[in-house]
């Protein structure tokens, strides 16, 4: 009967075995008495209730060999079962008797429907309590495990666990760990019908100590085909169900199965199980890749062929490094050969585009391989064959983008086979947000070339893209994508950019940002995104500004402070701002200042953060004083420091610097104490032959030089004069030659520094005006260098009168003469040439001024500045020789930056004393520089200064804004081959200065005056030129001990001496003391001068 038992347990429900002889006299009496099998049934189950447990045992063997040589009713076998389940249940220790019930129930186990009704009666909890309480019995083990394993779908408590300690307990049976393995290899797996039973399957199952107990299995039967196959199964399952377990990738249980594979080669569950377990650890060091690569290159099995390629995919994924080993063992060209081979097998296309997507992903060498073997044409065919399996155009779609990328030879495969109308035709039919996303993907990655950019946008790619980000926003994948490709197509195209955005892109961008905040890759390609959008657009920088985005940008940048692309993209995107609300930017300059420091070793973020902080100096002056509260200036010099070989950022640090030192007092201040000046010119001798650095450079420089003597000695001690007319030099652009001539022109306000600069510079601020006569811009910058060079000092008129300044200034007079401002700068430094000297005002006059300065008078006689200009020329240049200007001509100027009262010549209105032209007086007397003047002689010229124009003074100040109006900065690229220009009729103002004794920070006491004067934002048009008549120009207390303020000052004395009193003599040019020719002081100079005209 043993043998009977084991053909039970070990064979399938119902199945025929050989029949059984007698075994006994007492069953051939019981045949006798019973013939029939429907008889001896029913007389052995009515013997149970009055049996014994020997006699219950018996009867049972008699019942199963019966049943197994007769055919019984699904009904009769019902209420078999469920009597002798019962009896069983009364009977628990009975262990033979319980054995062979479990033997009979198994093999009655034939269908579902049978299983269901056994498992109501109770039979799964007979084999449970076996187990439980008789672990040592063999034979019970295995009649037990065989009648669970029937039981996967439903409820048995804790049987996996009883199956787990079966299997440790009797892990050298062999025939005990093939029942219990089978039976736990369908429990742990996974099951449709009932989902939920698979992780906690595997759960319990680990937790009975599942993984050592598999060691030990495998380590004792290897050498069995069919209970490795379960192991493999079980691992399998234990290692897919997302649990952590004590399986890892150097487990022996892997290393079992590796050899377990290179056995059974011929063995495709177990070779597909083992290789489920591989897709799992795919770094695992036990893993044989030839045996791998023989199992691909050979099988034929499409379930093999499948967990092969779900191998080679996690291998693909995870591990980059052996990549290189799917190629160069063959495996490429199988995966190539079983496309062709099963056309018409969906699964196998699917995961052959799957691998074909990782494999192509940043690897040249497989990419071109594979487009040298025709793998675009296969997918492309795979998504013709399957146009409705959506699984597949995910794969197909992810594969297209990996084969194309960088990929040329790949991209004109694609336009010759029209694959972006199969890419588009995906969208269109794929319902799912995967295909819309695997697919936008293709697009964007496309659209790297502008042909098929072109294709995209004539087949309404963009339209259905907009149109998947519009449904499926809330997936976070096809935003990321959608934003991707949506970048694409606007990168560098204003015509595709525009389009978009007038189909209402920008508002579905912004939505899918706010939706998944917390994703980075989301917020990136936003990002992206939305500066390639606002690239030099106003209306769409409005657009993005009226849909909050920039508020969504500047929160992009709070949640991701350590992702450096979110940082650098929305910095770029902030860069790109027009006229973006306020309230939207208030934390922009806080995230900005954070990211440089956060970032301070990622160059791609220094360089669009600095962009960021010229954006925000030019949009509002309150962004400038947060910049300066957060210490901006210390971020972009560090950038500086750490990125010395970096052109680009040294590129966008100095023009940040620029922006921030630009009429700024205490960011000047900021700059030039933490050594920005160095740091410029240290860019510009580093980067001699980059013409953006240079460019960049030279505005810093001129921003910083502004009203700062110290910046200005600096420049000039660390050899930054010959910086800059090197640039000038090298660099024959416009623009370069007018910076370079602004910054030259503003050392000249140091009379410290102004003739040894004028040496070097005058040569090259002339040489500029002879080859750009025509520019009319160059020559304005080049007349306002020459007007600071020549003011007070005889030596620079001298070096200009002879190196034949006054015929170029006329000339672009001349040319230009509807360039208001370049007439008020030329007309000012003929005017400072000509002074008291009679020679220079007659060379002028032969180059024909007269006839221009009729010309302005009748142009300009709207413009008080032109006008007044002109007319002061006209003035001083007649007053020296002997013929005179028109009458019309003769009339006091409305407005002069020296007013009348202090010119040598007739007067118009009576002086008690003698006034000289003198540096602008300085508004605020606080701010530090290298000169300064006893208050007392300041108190002193303004008293004399405020009786002479007191009624003027009104109508001066009243004009000071001119009739031009600023210009707004448009959204072009800071520095560079950008253009500047001031606002037309600009004017530099005089004001009386004060003698307070109070001693408060002075430039913060600045920057407060300019804050409260401002009266619009500055634009980038306004930087390195004639500056607001509010913050007016040029080191204020300059020159205030020259010669005419000394002379001026004799004069007040004089008026205080006794009529004994020797006057003392007048001081000379530039500070020299000369001496007096004249008999009578003064009041005799003027009577000559009378008698000259």
């Amino acid at each position: 009967m043993d043998n009977l038992f084991i053909q039970i347990i070990s064979g399938t429900p119902r199945q025929k075995h050989d029949p059984v002889s007698a075994s006994s006299p007492e069953y051939t009496i019981l045949c006798a008495q019973a013939p029939t099998a429907e008889d001896r049934i029913a007389l052995l189950m009515k013997r149970f209730p009055t049996s014994t447990e020997a006699s219950s045992a018996q009867t049972m063997c008699y019942l199963l060999q019966t049943c197994v040589s007769a055919s019984v009713s699904p009904d009769e076998t019902e209420h078999m079962v469920e009597a002798l389940v019962e009896f069983a249940n009364h009977h628990p220790t009975w262990i033979e008797t319980v054995c062979w019930i479990c033997a009979l129930i198994h093999y009655y186990c034939t269908d579902e429907v049978t299983v269901s009704i056994f498992s109501e009666c109770g039979a799964p909890s007979v084999a449970v309590r076996a187990l439980k309480d008789n672990i040592q019995n063999n034979q019970l083990v295995l009649a037990a495990c065989a009648l669970l394993s029937h039981f996967n779908l439903y409820p048995i408590g804790d049987g996996i666990s009883q199956l787990a300690r079966a299997l440790q307990a009797h892990h050298s049976d062999l025939l005990v760990c093939k029942m219990a393995c089978r039976a736990l290899a369908e429990f742990t797996s996974y099951v449709m019908e009932c989902p939920d039973s698979f992780v906690s399957s595997n759960k319990e199952f680990l937790e009975a100590n599942g993984v050592e107990v598999l060691e030990k299995v495998l380590r004792e039967h290897i050498g069995d085909e069919e209970t490795t196959r379960y192991v493999a199964r079980i691992a399998a399952n234990v290692t897919s169900s997302g649990i952590p377990s004590s399986l890892e990738s150097d487990s022996k249980v892997i290393s079992y199965l590796a050899e377990a594979m290179g056995r059974y080669a011929d063995s495709d569950l177990l070779c597909s199980h083992a290789l489920h377990v591989f897709s799992n650890f795919p770094n695992s060091p036990y893993i044989e890749w030839d045996a791998v690569a023989t199992l691909f290159k050979t099988t034929e099995s499409e379930a093999t062929i499948l967990e092969a390629f779900h191998f080679l995919c996690s291998v693909a994924m995870n591990v980059k490094t052996q990549k290189q080993l799917i190629y160069s063992t063959g495996c490429l060209n199988r995966v190539l050969e079983l496309m062709r081979k099963y056309e018409s097998s969906g699964a196998i296309q699917e995961n052959a585009c799957s691998l074909i997507s990782y494999l192509s992903f940043d690897s040249e060498t497989i990419t071109s391989k594979i487009t040298e073997s025709d793998g675009i044409l296969l997918v492309l065919k795979a998504m013709q064959n399957f146009p409705d399996n959506e699984d597949l155009l995910v794969s197909a779609c992810a594969a297209l983008s990996g084969l194309t990328f960088n990929n040329l030879q790949g991209q004109q495969v694609i336009i010759q086979e029209n694959g972006v109308a199969r890419i588009l035709d995906a969208m269109r039919s794929g319902k799912s947000a995967r295909v819309q996303e695997n697919a936008a993907l293709a697009v964007g990655t496309m659209c790297w070339n502008s042909d098929l950019k072109a294709d995209v946008v004539r087949l309404n790619g963009v339209e259905l893209i907009m149109k998947a980000l519009e449904k499926h926003y809330t997936s976070p994948g096809l935003v990321k994508n959608t934003c991707r490709a949506l970048a694409q197509v606007a990168f560098n195209c204003e015509n595709y950019r525009d389009a978009m955005c007038e189909g209402g892109v920008i508002p579905l961008i912004i939505r899918g940002m706010a939706q998944h905040p917390s994703y980075d890759r989301v917020q990136m390609h936003g990002c992206v995104a939305l500066s390639y959008l606002s690239w030099n657009s106003e209306e769409n920088s409005a657009n993005i500004a009226r849909n909050k985005g920039y508020g969504v940008i500047i929160d992009a940048m709070r949640n991701h402070l350590h992702n450096y692309e979110v940082q650098e993209h929305a910095s770029r995107a902030i860069a790109n701002i027009g006229t973006a609300p306020f309230e939207d930017l208030d934390m922009a300059p806080e995230q900005v200042v954070a990211a440089m420091r956060r970032h301070e070793h990622v160059s791609e973020v220094q360089e669009e953060t600095c962009r960021a902080i010229v954006t925000l100096s030019l949009v509002s002056p309150a962004y400038k004083e947060k910049l300066f509260e957060l210490n901006a200036v210390e971020c972009v010099l560090a950038a500086m420091r750490n990125f010395r070989g970096n052109q680009v950022v040294q590129q966008e640090s100095c023009n940040a610097l620029a922006h921030l030192a630009y009429e700024h007092a205490k960011l000047n201040k900021a700059v030039t104490e933490q050594n920005g000046v160095e740091a410029l010119l240290i860019a510009m001798k580093t980067y001699v032959n980059a013409p953006k650095v240079q460019l960049n450079a030279c505005g810093g420089l001129s921003a910083l030089a502004f009203d700062n003597a110290v910046a200005q000695k600096q420049i000039y001690d660390l050899d930054g004069v010959a910086c800059v007319i090197r640039a000038m030099a090298n660099f024959e652009r416009l623009r370069m030659l007018e910076l370079g001539c602004s910054v030259l022109g503003t050392l000249a306000w140091n009379t410290e520094i102004k003739e040894k600069v004028a040496v070097v510079a005058i040569p090259e601020i002339l040489k500029a005006m002879r080859v750009h006569y025509q520019s009319p811009l160059l020559q304005k910058s080049t007349c306002r260098a020459i007007s600071q060079f020549a003011f007070n000092s005889e030596n620079n008129r001298k070096l200009l009168a002879e190196s034949g300044a006054i015929p170029l200034i006329v000339s672009a007079m001349r040319s230009h003469i509807t360039t208001d401002k370049l007439l008020v700068h030329g007309i000012k430094a003929l005017t400072y040439l000509c002074w008291e000297n009679t020679q220079v005002a007659e060379a002028i006059i032969n180059e024909g001024i007269e006839e221009v300065l009729e010309k302005i008078v009748n142009l300009y006689s709207s413009s008080q500045r032109v006008y007044g200009e002109a007319v002061h020329l006209s003035k001083i240049l007649f007053r020296k020789m002997s013929s005179s200007p028109q009458a019309k001509m003769c009339s006091p100027p409305f407005f002069s930056p020296v007013p009348m009262s202090q010119t040598p010549g007739p007067r118009v209105t009576r002086a008690e004393n003698t006034m000289f032209p003198s540096p602008p007086a300085q508004t605020d007397e606080n701010v530090p520089h290298f000169y300064t003047v006893p208050q007392e002689i300041i108190r002193q010229e303004g008293r004399a200064q405020r009786n002479q124009w007191s009624n003027q003074e009104h109508h001066v100040r009243g004009d000071s804004k001119g009739d031009g109006a600023g210009r707004r900065r448009r959204n072009r690229r800071r520095g560079g081959n950008s253009s500047f220009e001031r606002r037309p009729t600009q004017l530099e103002t005089q004001e009386g200065q004060g003698a307070g004794t109070h001693h408060a920070d002075p430039y913060a006491s600045r920057a407060q005056e300019i804050d409260n004067c401002a009266s619009r934002p500055l634009s980038a048009e306004d930087l390195w030129d004639d500056p607001d008549p509010k913050t007016y120009h040029g080191n204020r207390r300059l020159g205030n001990l020259n010669w005419q303020q000394a002379e001026f000052v004799r004069q007040q004395n004089e008026g205080k001496r006794s009529p004994g009193e020797v006057p003392g003599r007048g001081g000379g040019r530039g500070g020299r003391r000369r001496g007096n020719h004249r008999k009578n002081g003064v009041g005799r100079r003027h009577g000559d001068q009378e008698k000259d005209h």
